[in-house]
């Protein structure tokens, strides 16, 4: 039995994370602000992720029911448009605590429960926007760069225990803050003609892809690789 935390497990690549796990065999544990289903054999919780305590009480619930963690998959992430110059403290913070926060949160808790496991793993969803920065969303690009940092730096401290530490940078993604974007629009057509354009492969990502990557990251037959990033993005960075 091999048992799997993803967060964010509600939203468009978490749910796809989920499944690609769930078909691998991997007990799941969905974790998420909004409520998701499970098998009778998994568990889904909610909570604010940026809440330690409900992080904590989560993990309690996690060693309870299976004592032992094989993957941790962080994609919860949210967004926030805004310049500095406008941004409210508070939604700064709300990015950073969510973004990141809640990274260092499900790791501290699920270490202890990754030592118990069979070739255990963390996976964090970066961002090619970690690299490559738009100035209406300053507190998303600073949040995902931070999350490849943090994943270099916890792989450096867990890699003696056998743990092993990577991100996934998708580029454009065919779910998620595309879709919210896609929502507040008339005409859908000259986002897709700007994925086209920015894409070696001429279009976005289906959540699917960067499940995949996820996953392998996470298995066995990544048993070597641990400090890096996995850019899941069509050639986008190649283009700039």
């Amino acid at each position: 039995m091999r048992v799997a935390v993803v967060t964010g497990a509600a939203g468009g690549i978490g749910a796809a994370v989920a499944r690609a796990f769930a078909a691998e065999g991997y007990r799941l544990v969905r974790l998420d602000r909004e409520e998701t289903d499970s098998a009778p054999d998994d568990l889904a919780i909610a909570c604010d992720l940026a809440d330690p305590g409900a992080v904590a009480v989560a993990f309690e619930t996690v060693a309870a029911r299976f004592a032992r963690l094989d993957a941790l998959v962080n994609v919860a992430g949210i967004n926030h448009r805004s310049p500095v110059k406008e941004m409210a403290v508070a939604d700064w913070d709300r990015v950073m605590d969510i973004n990141v926060g809640h990274m260092f949160l499900t790791a501290k808790h699920g270490l202890p429960l990754l030592a118990q496991g069979e070739a255990p793993a963390i996976v964090n969803m970066a961002s090619i926007s970690g690299h490559v920065a738009s100035p209406d969303y300053p507190a998303y690009v600073t949040s995902k760069a931070a999350v490849e940092s943090f994943t270099w730096a916890l792989a450096q401290e867990v890699g003696g225990r056998g743990i092993r530490v990577n991100a996934v940078a998708p580029g454009w993604v065919d779910a998620g803050f595309t879709h919210a974007a896609l929502d507040g629009l008339d005409d859908p057509a000259p986002i897709y003609a700007a994925a086209r354009e920015a894409h070696l492969l001429g279009r976005m990502a289906k959540p699917e892809e960067v499940a995949d990557a996820a996953l392998w990251l996470a298995s066995p037959a990544a048993s070597f690789v641990t400090g890096q990033t996995l850019f899941v993005d069509g050639g986008l960075m190649r283009k700039h």
